[in-house]
């Protein structure tokens, strides 16, 4: 979990420090999501039935000013909504990288506070639900879209 954590913390410090100094941000940032995307695939726990108080409610618009600073470029993308569909006009909707990586870093910040908090299990067991109802989707998104912006 050691390694999760220092993932968590540097993804979300885009989310909290509106000049985060780092080279190459965009490369640093696919790198983390890859990172935090293998810890979801591989993770393992056992349910902690003990009962936690529930982590603070992080201000997303705070997270998304914070991450607009750091991520100027960001914006409006178009993306397939359903990409089962094999037809010629397949419904296109707008996606948001800003709102993708806010929403990431909202989850992960939640994941953090149950880190320090709460248990290693419990922990764990809110990252692979966060992930896998939320959150996966976003960085498929997102790693997408940055994949396609270096085209």
């Amino acid at each position: 979990m050691s390694e999760l954590k220092v993932l968590i913390e540097k993804i979300t410090e885009f989310g909290v420090n509106p000049e985060v100094e780092v080279k190459d941000k965009t490369n640093v940032l696919k790198r983390l999501l890859v990172e935090i995307y293998l810890e979801f695939l591989n993770v393992n726990f056992e349910f902690d039935e003990s009962d936690y108080d529930d982590e603070p409610d992080f201000d997303y618009n705070e997270i998304l000013k914070n991450v607009k600073s750091n991520f100027p470029d960001f914006g409006w993308y178009s993306s397939v909504l359903d990409s089962n569909k094999m037809e010629p006009n397949v419904e296109v909707g707008i996606e948001d990288e800003l709102d993708d990586l806010a929403d990431i870093i909202k989850d992960m910040l939640a994941v953090k506070w149950r880190m320090e908090n709460t248990s290693e299990d419990d922990a764990l067991w809110h990252f692979e639900f966060l992930m896998r109802v939320h959150s996966e989707q976003h960085m498929v998104n997102l790693l997408k879209r940055l994949k396609e912006r270096s085209e």
